[in-house]
């Protein structure tokens, strides 16, 4: 909502920008709920939320329901009592509340990992080896068929992390705990993904993928052709297609 501030005098310009309590993971909401304040802080700083005025406006606006986020201005009644009290939330509240270190960051490694996959190039896409005959003998077919078909299939670590703070937001909690069925569109936690073995492919036909491949003719083609190379639909994405359906 602001910075911090030394003084209840002139702050009006600081007081500028509304909260919203979106994107707090439901254990946090949860304790706020319960009255306890100090597990939601400690819930919220290791979800990702560490700047210690997001976890001050947190407590603030559970306390106070009736302001919606609204921003306080110094010309408003009560400017003074309640810059108070927010001053007070965070200086013997959050300040006062132990708080887990955050993640470090991990390591890019500078030679693949044992057992990281053997990765080629098939007509454009990028899978594991031991796909790739079966997965060139199908955009042959679908070719010949007058169905040209692309893709993407292989991503590093660093690439699906990427994928998750795109789809399932941006926070440590988002990007390695939060269920793929939370994201849109569903997105496997860095480590689970086909993706990542170079076992998944989401293909695209044209200019057409995602929300929009389904109603082409490469998704009608592989329904019908792509069990005897040996991969199988995700129901919930029509465009990605693996060795185990998911």
């Amino acid at each position: 909502m602001y910075r911090p501030f030394p003084t209840l005098a002139g702050r009006s310009a600081e007081f500028e920008e509304e909260f919203s309590f979106i994107g707090f993971p439901k254990p946090v909401m949860d304790a706020l709920r319960a009255k306890n304040e100090t597990l939601a802080i400690q819930r919220a700083a290791g979800a990702g939320f560490r700047d210690e005025n997001t976890l001050t406006d947190l407590v603030f606006f559970s306390r106070h329901p009736e302001r919606n986020g609204a921003p306080l201005r110094n010309s408003e009644p009560g400017f003074n009592a309640l810059a108070t009290e927010w001053v007070a939330i965070r200086d013997r509240l959050v300040r006062a509340t132990p708080r887990p270190s955050a993640p470090a960051a991990p390591a890019t490694p500078t030679t693949p990992p044992p057992g990281a996959p053997d990765i080629v190039n098939v007509r454009g896409i990028l899978v594991a080896r031991q796909i790739a005959a079966q997965v060139d003998a199908l955009l042959a077919a679908a070719q010949a068929d007058g169905v040209p078909l692309g893709g993407s299939g292989f991503r590093s670590p660093d690439e699906q992390i990427a994928v998750r703070k795109k789809n399932c937001g941006p926070t440590p909690y988002d990007i390695y705990e939060k269920s793929a069925s939370q994201c849109t569109p569903p997105t496997a936690k860095p480590g689970t993904s086909m993706h990542e073995r170079g076992l998944a492919i989401d293909f695209k036909y044209g200019a057409q993928m995602a929300g929009q491949f389904k109603d082409t003719p490469g998704f009608g083609w592989l329904q019908r052709n792509a069990a005897r190379f040996g991969l199988k639909n995700y129901a919930k994405e029509p465009w990605h297609w693996s060795t185990t359906g998911t």
